[in-house]
């Protein structure tokens, strides 16, 4: 077992809701950790990431709720290399092309 991170899960919302966790992160395969909590906001979710002791934000996936985005180097169109942001889950359905 890899040896995971304490850091904060945030999940910001449309009607200006902002609700802040204590947070496990797995730095090998991305995976995150939220403690639960009984907020209610109301509207959508905008946003979700983590902030590591560090500072550092990463994107958590808007699709499973359980994984930080990666940015890869996807081939393009006529071989041009494009940024890509992918589900660190790799059988995550926002994966599926």
């Amino acid at each position: 077992m890899s040896k995971q991170i304490k850091c904060t899960f945030t999940s910001v919302w449309d009607d200006g809701s902002i609700i802040t966790t204590p947070c496990l992160y797995d730095p090998n395969d991305g995976e995150v950790s939220p403690e639960t909590c009984n907020a209610d906001p109301r509207g959508n979710l905008k946003r979700e990431f983590i902030t590591l002791p560090d500072g550092d934000e990463k994107e958590v996936c808007m699709e499973c709720h359980g994984y930080v985005m990666k940015v890869t180097m996807d081939e393009g169109i006529g071989k041009q290399l494009s940024e890509e942001s992918h589900c660190s889950d790799p059988d995550c359905s926002s994966n599926e092309e």
